[in-house]
């Protein structure tokens, strides 16, 4: 766990712990510093709506938050999800102005359930997966993981995609989004088939995500079962990592998950933590005002050794 202030509270709801993170030292030379975050780049519209998302007509904003991470974590791994790119203007194409030079990218489309990948509202570009890594990409592979509805109902698309790396030869980099609907049957074949993706050849793997899914969930044990989980122990174990407003109450649950290869009898990460700064936690009404983050997300944080 990385230093952080105590909890706050208040009186219509717990107001979840801030972060106060302390600098770390340069990442050692075979170190992965991992930033999973959804940031739910084009998700709706207007203060009130269902699908509300804080400045999703804003980039930018999103995008000096993210390199904010890299900076104080002096990461080399970001893993994005609902973000996007291919366009000058988009969240990945700032990114990579961002970063410089010394930063390789990769990304895949994720189609909505329209079957449409276009970003909506002022946005350009497509959306989907994106992944950052500070070395140079030797490999990259998407997989369509999400499996068919058979009803014909949906053209949805979630892929999982992996990277492999010049300074991480050993590793798959992978990231994935799992479907929200609880109802809905393909889920736990979906887990399977990421498990299967991202395990093929038999490499390390670190995978981070949205997988919609909370600690202890059966549909979830394919890979929280084969994988070590970076926010499963600790002093704060499992961190809220999302937050909804839902009949006039805030829910937060824990949705998002950075596995990697397990590592004998200890423990692999070395830290990790839900930075709850950056996730919008103010009430979704019309009159709500403006939002105090850049997601309904906290971006998840975790430091491990490289293979």
């Amino acid at each position: 766990m990385f230093e952080r202030a105590k909890p706050l509270w208040a009186a219509a709801a717990v107001v979840l712990a801030m972060p106060l993170l302390s600098l770390p030292a340069a990442a050692a030379a075979s170190e992965l510093r991992v930033i999973s975050w959804n940031i739910c780049g084009e998700a709706g519209g207007q203060r009130g709506d269902a699908g509300y998302c804080p400045y999703r007509n804003e980039p930018d904003k999103k995008v000096e938050q993210i390199a904010g991470l890299v900076s104080r974590h002096q990461a080399n791994v970001v893993l994005l999800q609902e973000v996007c790119g291919i366009a000058s203007d988009s969240h990945l194409e700032l990114l990579k102005a961002a970063l410089g030079p010394d930063w390789s990218f990769a990304r895949a489309d994720g189609a909505r359930p329209d079957g449409r990948v276009d970003c909506r509202g002022s946005l350009s570009g497509n959306l989907g997966l994106g992944i950052a890594v500070k070395s140079r990409i030797t490999g990259t592979t998407v997989t369509q993981t999400l499996p068919s509805d058979t009803t014909g109902k949906s053209k949805q698309t979630l892929p999982t995609l992996c990277v492999r790396t010049a300074n991480w030869a050993g590793t798959r980099i992978c990231t994935t989004h799992v479907l929200a609907d609880p109802a809905d049957p393909r889920r736990p074949q979906q887990i399977r088939n990421i498990k299967t993706a991202v395990s093929a050849g038999g490499l390390d793997v670190v995978l981070g995500g949205d997988f919609n899914l909370f600690p202890g969930s059966t549909d979830l044990r394919p890979l929280s079962g084969a994988y070590e989980e970076c926010d499963s122990s600790g002093a704060k174990p499992n961190e809220a990592t999302h937050h909804a407003w839902s009949n006039g109450k805030h829910v937060y649950r824990k949705r998002d998950h950075i596995f990697a290869t397990k590592a004998g009898t200890g423990r692999r990460f070395t830290a990790c933590d839900a930075d709850q700064s950056l996730m919008d936690r103010t009430a979704n009404e019309p009159d709500s005002g403006p939002p105090n983050g850049y997601s309904d997300h906290a971006p998840l944080i975790g430091y491990l050794p490289g293979a």
